[in-house]
């Protein structure tokens, strides 16, 4: 195959990812502000598509190099690094190229694609950060097969437990925010409160999507990056607006999801949501930890509306949203694991 018709399946596989992340989380950046009626929906996803280009372009290179090259160890020179003592025999033949192999690139980028396409339909607002980073992972396996010293085990213990706290403390951050703005609302004029809540809420719903464009666009072309480590922007942009375009044309499924199925939001609940989960993904997404905006964004809305009562939370909701979140980077490393090998034992014979 052609250098360029090679280039061109690997955009268009990290394109689609792209695409399905802004399908799926547009309901994270703009859910709540459309659950709590502050903008329509179509308004609501082209300032989200703005502001994930600028997050993505400007702050997206840091969970690209961990999405890309943070994970497997494809060279002798990374093993030493990582590892005291002398790399495996087999690692110049694993990785002939000292990267990840096309195919597994892209057999990587489709399994998530395809896992996160699947919740999209479903309403289900699934972690594309573990979908991409189980389809890596899974290839990985397809390659080496559960050998240990070829994957980069502090990292991924690392990316795991982020993904316990990062719910967690968006949960307890928005329970807090919510409280601290109930007791500010009770102190002044409410006509004029809620105008000041609806610019906050439109501030907070920006903030996220700068957050998701500087995390995700790592997940959506995060393993392009070993085989065009010059192009870092230009894939960048390539990923914020294929994240834009997926919130435009297939973002309201999810949305109404988060907006308004788990509990019911007004202003005060969707600003608290929103900003406490921006916060905690810019933090991450500084740590170059790629951790699910999702995850962040439901525990927001969750500990908004636990301070409402438990009643107000639909758990059965939450029980589907978080099976998603167990099945889809699962799913993800098992189909590219297994889609590799065939693809192999197909080429081979």
């Amino acid at each position: 195959m052609s250098p360029l018709l090679i280039a061109i399946v690997l955009l268009a596989a990290g394109f689609y990812v792209g695409w399905n992340i802004g399908a799926n989380d547009a309901a994270n950046c703009i859910g709540t502000m459309v659950g709590a009626q502050v903008m329509s929906f179509r308004k609501a996803a082209l300032l989200m598509g703005a502001f994930v280009i600028l997050g993505g372009t400007l702050q997206g290179h840091h969970v690209m190099k961990t999405v890309g090259k943070g994970i497997l160890i494809t060279s002798s020179e990374d093993y030493r690094e990582a590892r005291d003592g002398e790399p495996p025999p087999e690692i110049d033949r694993n990785f002939p190229e000292k990267r990840i192999p096309d195919l597994a690139v892209f057999v990587a980028l489709l399994s998530a694609g395809l896992f996160v396409t699947l919740a999209t339909f479903t309403r289900v607002p699934v972690s594309t950060s573990q979908a991409i980073v189980g389809g890596v992972a899974g290839v990985g396996v397809g390659i080496v097969g559960f050998d240990g010293a070829y994957f980069k085990m502090e990292v991924l213990t690392k990316i795991l437990g982020c993904w316990v706290i990062s719910p967690v403390l968006s949960m307890a951050m928005g329970f807090g925010a919510f409280l601290l703005l109930g007791r500010i609302s009770r102190r002044v004029n409410p006509l004029a409160w809620n105008r000041v809540l609806s610019v906050l809420v439109i501030g907070a719903a920006c903030y996220v999507s700068y957050s998701l464009g500087a995390n995700d666009v790592g997940n959506a072309i995060g393993p392009l990056l070993n085989k065009y480590p010059g192009h870092g922007v230009g894939l960048a942009l390539l990923g914020g607006v294929a994240m834009a375009v997926g919130a435009l044309t297939f973002g309201r499924r999810v949305t109404d999801t988060v907006g308004k199925s788990i509990t019911p939001l007004d202003l005060g609940s969707a600003f608290a949501a929103q900003a406490s989960a921006a916060v905690g993904i810019h933090v991450f997404s500084m740590m170059g930890i790629p951790v699910s905006t999702s995850q962040a964004v439901v525990g927001a809305v969750i500990g908004v509306g636990l301070t409402k009562g438990r009643n107000v939370v639909s758990g059965k909701k939450i029980l589907q949203i978080v099976s998603g979140w167990v099945l889809a980077p699962a799913g993800a490393a098992l189909f590219s694991c297994l889609t590799y090998r065939l693809i192999l034992l197909i080429i081979q014979k």
